[in-house]
């Protein structure tokens, strides 16, 4: 079998480097990073380039993903419904950078995408590879935070982190998420759901094309790679 090497457009990312690392590991030989032209004969794996946010929100609206609201320009603002509305000033940002929440009839900042504000009693982040569900976290509020919170945009800056322990899955999260990763042309991502309690009902932000990988995240994408690479023994085994 041939050895797996890892190609992506940063080859310096802290979460391709640990998932090198922690693949590594498990299969027994070091496993590289690489341009794409220096793969060889080598099984490589691809983590492709960011797909933007505009181009998102329009293939969702093409495949029916449920999804909040949008406009491409601010004269189209009449469009969307909610009173509160996000502007997006980047597209291929994280974190929440870039994000300006404003009420409707106000001036309108300058931005590519505006959508519908939906209000959240919970968010989640769902991880996808090779079209299947490898991961669920929820954001919660970190214990210990002191800082005023912007529950409106939950990152870490506003005291949020992902928690795996207890986490309750509203129905048809798992469709929703890889049918967003299908949407954008992707086997992979990791997608961010909000749940409106009022409606019952789940909406796709975004699909991180690109996602973070540490700690035990690191550890399932490394296994479903393996899964997917035909190297289910060496999970079975446990090999280091």
């Amino acid at each position: 079998m041939r050895k797996i090497v890892l190609t992506a457009p940063n080859l310096k990312s802290r979460g391709l480097k640990a998932l090198a690392n922690k693949l590594s590991e498990k299969v027994g030989y070091k496993v590289f990073r690489v341009q794409p032209e220096r793969v060889r004969r080598r099984q490589a794996v691809e983590f492709m380039s960011g797909v933007d946010k505009r181009e998102q929100f329009i293939n969702f609206r093409r495949v029916g993903i449920n999804s909040p609201t949008f406009v491409t320009s601010a004269c189209d603002l009449s469009g969307i419904e909610s009173e509160r509305i996000v502007a997006r000033s980047l597209t291929n940002a994280s974190e929440g950078r870039g994000i300006t929440i404003f009420n409707k009839g106000d001036n309108p900042p300058p931005a590519p995408l505006y959508t519908e504000y939906i209000p959240k009693k919970k968010e989640f982040r769902v991880h996808v590879w090779d079209n299947e569900v490898i991961d669920v976290a929820e954001k919660r509020k970190r214990a210990g935070y002191a800082q005023e919170r912007d529950t409106q945009i939950r990152n870490t800056a506003n005291g949020y982190v992902f928690c795996r322990t207890g986490v309750v899955e509203p129905n048809g999260i798992r469709e929703l998420a890889t049918s967003a990763v299908s949407a954008i042309g992707r086997t992979y991502g990791a997608v961010d759901i909000i749940w409106n309690e009022k409606r019952d009902k789940c909406y796709v932000l975004e699909v991180n094309s690109r996602p973070g990988m540490e700690g035990t995240t690191v550890e399932k994408y490394a296994d479903a790679i393996l899964r997917s690479v035909g190297m289910e023994n060496v999970i079975l085994k446990g090999v280091r």
